[in-house]
């Protein structure tokens, strides 16, 4: 038996089968910009040589995070922290084997040939629940320096692990507090929770908005606890 796709997969097929390549383009590239237009999907843009930061991501977020990945296929990701952000590990340990199917279907879309996939772990994910990894995927437990692309990047769950030594480019998340800033040497620190970005040290930053619900999602335990 065939598996089921989900409606947004089966409704993407069907319209792909209704406007086959090379017949009907324009009315292929109306359809393509409609679901960018209700937020399906994301814009198409090259991320050779650029690197995306995100960061606390739910798990309801992962179908939009694969359908971006496909259209942008940036060469580095760098993840802050929290891989499945709904699932509160370090409030609700016994939530563990949740954690490790989410994380396991993470790590699926994350890694691709030939891209670089950094993982700062935060205080809800655990290095022992997470699968196995590529050679090209990398664990940061508190703090990391690294070079990409001719730029310093510092990199951690927690700005706390940054301030002490920071670099041109420094990536966190885990709290909206603080927002990003740029200080008096022209650092930037960048706070994945805001908004995902594409890091060109070349050129541009473009900002791209996490997808509906994605902040509802991040709050569900604290709301749970709050009852």
């Amino acid at each position: 038996m065939k598996p089921r796709l989900g409606l947004g997969k089966a409704l993407w097929k069907k319209l792909c089968g209704v406007f086959p390549a090379g017949r009907d383009r324009a009315l292929y590239r109306a359809v393509d910009r409609g679901l960018v237009w209700v937020g399906w999907a994301p814009e198409v843009m090259d991320g050779a040589g650029k690197i995306l930061h995100i960061s606390d991501t739910p798990t309801c977020m992962y179908g939009y995070l694969a359908r971006l990945l496909r259209r942008i296929n940036p060469s580095v990701i760098v993840h802050t922290g929290d891989l499945a952000d709904d699932i509160k590990l370090e409030i609700y340990p016994g939530d563990a084997e949740r954690y490790r199917i989410a994380a396991r279907r993470l790590v699926n879309i994350l890694e691709a040939p030939r891209r670089k996939v950094i993982l700062a772990l935060g205080n809800h994910d655990k290095r022992d629940l997470l699968p196995s990894l590529s050679s090209q995927c990398i664990i940061c437990d508190n703090v990391m320096d690294i070079t990409l692309f001719g730029e310093e990047f510092r990199i951690s769950h927690y700005i706390g692990f940054i301030l002490d030594k920071p670099a041109r480019y420094n990536l966190f998340g885990h709290s909206p507090e603080p927002a990003s800033f740029t200080d008096e040497k022209d650092r930037l620190f960048l706070n994945g929770i805001e908004k995902m970005r594409l890091i060109d040290p070349e050129a541009r930053m473009i900002f791209l908005n996490y997808p509906s619900g994605t902040d509802n999602a991040r709050l569900t335990r604290r709301k749970r606890m709050a009852r």
